[in-house]
């Protein structure tokens, strides 16, 4: 974070006022969530969490030795077919709810055991929930870069109120085409919502930097999930993120399983082919980017050296 304590405790006093018109994500329901659940993501002022720890699953310049401070947040404001985490992110069964103090002693808590970041999973449709926990956690000494973990479907108005907050952005880059995306994730105008996303995180953080412990310090690492037959429009999701820039990094993931309502939907109802998952990286390379991961390991010499020898900057 690059606010002070002060800043980062207006900002969550600004980001309060958003949770009675809330206009958080590109759904822009304009709903007031002080009364409870309201909106497409049907959430209101209150914050669930499915779970916390030291996780190693995450890309290696977000884990290191160390391990990212995983903060899993229950709901979300896509609703996503193939959902991996359906039984919290949707469903939201076995879920605990936290207050800000909470938030904040959860925080220093995986500072406290070490973690290399804070990493705060499907965070967006409890934004200001979030940022009043930072603040009250920065007033004890929190400092963990924070990341970022969302869908790709934020909005103009949350990423600015996450400007000097957020170090790392790791949003999703779902789709590629807008008639899939509302299908299969119930969200409409998917492109041109990522594509403004992408472009205010770039602006803020820029291209991934790694420091001389190999840990990501500031950037934007976009992940792309691989669906069965193209569907989800690779070659434009990548020509989308490379025309806001080629430096930026993006992992392919092969991982697709068809869980949760997936096997209502016959194109998703089976796991990716090999083919499938080469295509989407030969989409990537075709698109100009410079930096492409599958499954968080790089894809080529090129990348392989950049790992070895990584930039020391400051954001």
């Amino acid at each position: 974070m690059r606010l002070g304590k002060g800043e980062l405790r207006d900002r969550a006093r600004e980001a309060a006022e958003q949770y009675r018109h809330c206009l958080l994500c590109a759904h822009r329901c304009g709903v007031d969530r002080t009364g409870g659940p309201a909106g497409r993501c049907h959430e209101g002022s209150l914050v669930f969490l499915a779970g916390a720890g030291l996780h190693f699953g995450e890309e290696p310049p977000l884990v290191g030795t160390r391990g990212s401070g995983l903060v899993l947040i229950a709901g979300c404001n896509l609703a996503c077919a193939g959902c991996e985490t359906a039984e919290f992110s949707l469903l939201r069964r076995g879920v605990t709810a936290f207050g800000e103090d909470q938030l904040a002693a959860l925080f220093l808590d995986l500072q406290r055991r070490g973690a290399a970041n804070l990493n705060l999973v499907t965070p967006t449709h409890v934004l200001p929930a979030l940022l009043g926990g930072l603040a009250r956690a920065a007033e004890h000494g929190f400092g963990l870069p924070v990341v970022w973990n969302c869908g790709g479907y934020e909005s103009f108005e949350a990423l600015r109120l996450l400007d000097g907050v957020v170090d790392v952005y790791l949003p999703d880059a779902k789709y590629g085409d807008d008639a899939a995306a509302l299908r299969l994730s119930g969200c409409a105008g998917y492109t041109a919502a990522l594509a403004e996303s992408l472009r205010e995180m770039h602006r803020q953080v820029g291209a991934l930097r790694i420091g001389s412990d190999g840990l990501g310090t500031c950037g934007v690492l976009v992940r792309h999930l691989v669906l069965p037959g193209g569907v989800a429009a690779p070659q434009e999701v990548m020509r989308l993120v490379a025309a806001i820039s080629p430096e930026i990094w993006v992992n392919v993931l092969s991982q697709y399983r068809p869980v949760h309502e997936a096997q209502r939907f016959p194109i998703v109802a089976r796991t990716v082919r090999p083919e499938e998952v080469r295509e989407a990286i030969d989409a990537a390379t075709a698109a100009g980017l410079r930096n492409v991961l599958l499954d968080g390991q790089p894809t080529s010499r090129q990348t392989q050296a950049a790992s070895r020898k990584p930039p020391v900057e400051a954001c």
